[in-house]
């Protein structure tokens, strides 16, 4: 009978052993590849994070845009108001125009045209006087723009009415009414010594009072015929005036306190 160890030492390994040696290697490897992995993609996320992650805005600003910028200016924006309580009176002109008022006792314009009124009209008070700046129209023959408001508490009615009756066929005339007013005027034309005016007066009676608007245009001759000096459209220039008178608003005057009794 053979003997059984030299048979059992030379027995070969089973398949369990051998499948566990190789195993033990490739799972180690398997897990440090898998940690290096892990630690690559998770620091990468977090670094892009970091790099790309815009700002916020903030919802209400991007909700609600900003209202876009005006092209032009307010209608109101190219005028000035001139009020005079005492009178009960305001209206609008231009801004680019020049206004006095009579308290300016200094103005000599002022002073002139007060004058001019007391002997054309006894008891007439000049109370404002718009001008157009002379430099309004270059390069025409344009000379001076103006509007005198005047009241005239002495006159009647119909001796306001008067000052806008038409004397003679060279006139043109009619009428404007405002709130509270109707304004009759007469327009005139004449020329003298290389000078032109077109006038056109308004009168108009309220409150006891006559209230007068006095325009007037004037214009040079051009005796070199100068090519580059062309003529000033008067009528024009006297329709921007009168736009003056159209925009008229009328308010009672207060009545003077009585005197305390005794």
């Amino acid at each position: 009978m053979a003997p059984v160890l030299p048979f059992l030492s030379v027995r070969r390994p089973t398949p369990m052993t051998r499948s566990r040696r190789p195993k033990v290697p490739i799972l180690s490897e398997s897990i440090s590849i898998l940690l290096t992995l892990s630690s690559f993609v998770f620091t990468g996320c977090h670094t892009t994070h970091a790099r790309t992650a815009p700002a916020q805005p903030s919802p209400t600003k991007a909700q609600i845009p900003a209202p876009p910028a005006a092209k032009h200016p307010p209608r109101e924006s190219a005028f000035s108001v001139y009020h005079n309580p005492t009178c009960g009176i305001s209206f609008r002109y231009p801004r680019t125009y020049l206004l006095d008022e009579s308290s300016d006792t200094e103005n000599s314009a002022i002073s002139e045209a007060q004058q001019q009124l007391t002997t054309d009209q006894p008891g007439a008070t000049l109370v404002a006087l718009v001008s157009i700046p002379p430099d309004a129209y270059p390069n025409t023959t344009f000379v001076s723009g103006t509007l005198q408001f005047v009241v005239n508490p002495t006159l009647t009615s119909d001796a306001c009415h008067a000052l806008a009756v038409p004397t003679d066929d060279a006139v043109t005339f009619g009428s404007t009414s405002v709130p509270g007013l109707t304004l009759a005027w007469v327009q005139r034309s004449s020329a003298a010594l290389g000078t032109a005016n077109l006038n056109r007066d308004y009168a108009g009676y309220a409150n006891n009072t006559c209230y007068e608007f006095l325009l007037q245009v004037t214009t040079s001759s051009n005796p070199d015929a100068d090519p580059q000096i062309k003529p000033a459209d008067s009528p024009k220039i006297l329709r921007q005036l009168s736009k003056i008178v159209s925009s008229l608003q009328l308010r009672p005057v207060p009545a003077p306190p009585k005197p305390p009794q005794i």
